[in-house]
């Protein structure tokens, strides 16, 4: 049975936790692992904090309204 739902658009992304000012930005990487897995970089210059993620920030997801 198929129904329907209406649904908002919304934005995920991951503010440093080092500097609080920056995002973190996929390097362009994957490390072929199972599951495969996305090097971070923050994209203030006067940060270096890294992270590794199994998703890429940021990303598109919905919730229901």
């Amino acid at each position: 049975m198929e129904i329907t739902k209406e649904v908002k658009t919304i934005q995920v992304d991951y503010k440093c936790p080092k500097c609080n000012q920056g995002y973190l930005r996929p390097t362009g990487i994957v490390l072929t692992s199972h599951p495969p897995q996305f090097p971070h970089h923050c994209n203030n210059p006067k940060c270096e904090h890294a992270e590794i993620f199994k998703n890429h920030y940021p990303y598109i997801d919905y919730q229901e309204v």
